[in-house]
Formats: structure tokens, C-alpha cells, sequence
């Protein structure tokens, strides 16, 4: 990789890192469901020019709909709602790693990819580190929100499923079409389920709007487009690793944002999380690229 180029993967992971951060103090002001149908108004906004509404072919429509579903909808309505119920944003931030060894279970489970006995290992120390953290005593109070975000990373997982059947389809149609059917569904959770949207519209200051345009534009316009642009230009297993420093960039930022202080048993959960998500990521890259080598021979 370029010199240029590691810089800006760098720099991406610490604009997704401060996704959580920026939607920590999002919610603080608006309810959840709220916070999330906005984005997603924002973003499509946004992107509509760019793509037009433009639909693949009919067969990709189920891979479609499901992607928006899992992604648009459900990531980020258990991800914000998870940053709602929280105290402190680290442990949360962690969580999401959970997504890597939820999408090699959902490899296996629904594609019937092969998984090692060393990817096994790894799955199960991931899992085991998100319940060293768990358990930690000063998490008692954010178990709902350590489960929301679990929940979240289980439905990131599968929307990297439903996104491997959508290869044909251009990163600004996908997120396109992410955002505007997310906005739908996110509201009629909001109407259901919280009170008081109106009254945080209204009451937002400059902050508030700057902290939804960093997350609709900066994080998932910016960022995703730019790191479109590197794996065009590298392999997968060249990209992936330099994921595990967006939980880095995260926890440091959320470190100097809140006034938090997390446990010997936070940090001890939280490095066995990065270290297992880091050796599912690379030995499952590995294997599938060397699948699709042998393939091709």
C-alpha cells in the first residue's frame, strides 16, 4: 500500500471510530429512532443525484431488500438505541466487533463456507471476551445496552451476507436505496415507541445538526466511498486488517469526549475482542482468497 494510501486508510478508521462517539452525543439530545431517521434523511438527501433511484436487475431485488432491512433499519435503530442505554461508550464500541465472527457463523450456517479449527478458536475467544466484559461489576447497569449492540452487530453480519449477492450494484445505488428505505421504518419505530421527537427537533442547536451531518455525511457518504476507492485499487486481505483500529480510534476518542473510566476487566475483555476479531479477519480473508485462487487455476 501507498504511503498515501496508509494514511488514508488511517484516517478512515478514525472517521468510523468517531461514528460512536458523534451518536453518543446524537442521542443525548434526540431520542434514538429519531436520530437514526434523520440520518438516514440526511444521507439520502444526499445520494439521490447519485444514483437516481436507479434499481439493479429484478434478481437482485430479494438481495436488495434484505440488505436495506438488515442495514438501513437495523443496524443502526439497535446501534443508537444501544448508545442511548449506555453510560460508557468503550464496552459498546467493542461489541460491534462481534459482527466479524457473527458473519463467518452466518458463512457457514447459510453458505455452507468451510471454517478452520483456528477461525473456531477465534469466534469462541471473541464471544468470551464480550463476556469477561459483561460481567465486569461497573457493566450492570448497560447489560440492555451490551445486548442492543450485539443484536446490531449480529444484523451488520447479515447485511454483509445480503451486500455479497449485491457485487453488481454500485456502492451509491446500495447505500442509495439503504438510506431512503430506512426512513420509513425508523420513523414509524420512532412514532410507536418514543415521545418528545418534536421537541428535540426543535430544541437542536448547532451541535446537534453538526453531530447528524458528521453522521450521515462525513461517516457513511465520505467514508464508505472512500474506502470503495481502496478496494478497487487493493486485495481484501490487504484492506482488512487496519479494521481493528477503528475500535482504537473509537475508545481513545471516547476517552478524551466522557468523563469515563473503564475497569481492568473492560480492557482485558476489550483486548481479547481485537485480537480474536483480528484473527477471524485474517484467516478467513486468507482461506477465501485462496479458495477463489485455486478456482481459477
Amino acid at each position: 500500500m501507498s504511503p498515501r494510501d496508509l494514511v488514508s486508510v488511517i484516517l478512515i478508521m478514525a472517521v468510523f471510530g468517531s461514528a460512536y462517539v458523534v451518536g453518543k452525543l446524537g442521542v443525548d439530545h434526540f431520542p434514538p429512532f429519531v436520530f437514526a431517521a434523520l440520518r438516514s434523511a440526511i444521507l439520502a438527501a444526499a445520494l439521490i443525484p447519485l444514483f437516481r433511484f436507479k434499481l439493479p436487475d429484478r434478481s437482485a431485488w430479494p438481495a436488495l431488500a434484505g440488505f436495506c432491512l438488515a442495514m438501513g433499519t437495523a443496524v443502526y435503530a439497535t446501534m443508537y438505541l444501544a448508545l442511548m442505554l449506555t453510560d460508557t461508550v468503550a464496552p459498546i464500541i467493542i461489541g460491534t466487533q462481534l459482527s466479524v465472527p457473527f458473519a463467518v457463523l452466518l458463512g457457514r450456517l447459510v453458505l455452507k463456507e468451510p471454517v478452520g479449527r483456528a477461525t473456531w478458536a477465534a469466534i469462541l475467544a471473541a464471544f468470551s471476551g464480550v463476556v469477561v466484559i459483561a460481567f465486569d461489576p461497573a457493566m450492570v447497569g448497560d447489560l440492555a445496552a451490551l445486548g442492543a449492540i450485539a443484536v446490531s452487530a449480529f444484523c451488520y453480519a447479515l447485511a454483509t451476507m445480503f451486500a455479497r449477492a449485491l457485487r453488481g450494484v454500485g456502492a451509491f445505488a446500495m447505500n442509495g436505496w439503504m438510506a431512503v428505505s430506512a426512513v420509513l421504518p425508523l420513523g414509524l419505530l420512532s412514532l410507536v415507541f418514543e415521545d418528545g421527537q418534536w421537541r428535540a427537533v426543535a430544541t437542536a442547536g448547532w451541535l446537534q445538526w453538526g453531530v447528524l451531518l458528521h453522521s450521515a455525511l462525513v461517516v457513511s457518504l465520505i467514508g464508505h466511498v472512500w474506502m470503495f476507492s481502496l478496494y478497487r485499487r487493493y486485495a481484501v486481505a490487504t484492506v482488512i486488517p487496519f479494521y481493528v483500529l477503528m475500535p482504537v480510534f473509537g475508545v481513545a476518542m471516547s476517552q478524551l469526549i466522557f468523563p469515563e473510566s473503564p475497569t481492568w476487566q473492560t480492557w482485558t475483555g476489550g483486548a481479547i475482542v481485537l485480537a480474536a476479531t483480528y484473527a477471524v479477519n485474517r484467516i478467513t480473508t486468507r482461506d477465501r482468497e485462496t479458495r477463489v485462487a485455486r478456482a481459477a487455476s
